[in-house]
């Protein structure tokens, strides 16, 4: 999954900064940081503050300055089959309730190729 988070500046310069991803049931998260292979890094990815990888969510910490768009990528695999909801993306300063965004959630659906 891809997020790309962008400051409009607005809200001037947004320091800590968390993005709150949750995931369904039926997806597993790749924590790259297991693996052994350098090959796993994801350059996308380097650019938080803080990474917490939980067992069905993620929560990445970040600053970002006016006019910067930062991408942050997390590896996923379809374990189930099935129909599942994937919860809305929230991204909001830590420290100041006038910053937020939130993309919607929505169901999908997992198939067999």
């Amino acid at each position: 999954m891809k997020v790309t988070i962008y400051n409009t500046g607005s809200g001037g310069y947004l320091r800590e900064m968390a993005l709150s991803q949750i995931f369904p049931s039926g997806w597993e998260i790749h924590n790259s940081r297991m693996s052994n292979s350098s090959t796993s890094f994801n350059k996308e990815n380097s650019s938080y503050d803080y990474q917490d990888i939980r067992d069905d969510r993620v929560y990445t910490y970040f600053s970002l300055g006016i006019g910067k768009t930062k991408t942050f990528v997390v590896n996923l695999n379809a374990t189930y089959d099935g129909k599942y909801y994937l919860p809305s993306i929230l991204c909001e300063a830590m420290y100041d309730n006038s910053i937020s965004s939130v993309k919607n959630g929505k169901w999908v659906e997992v198939v067999r190729n």
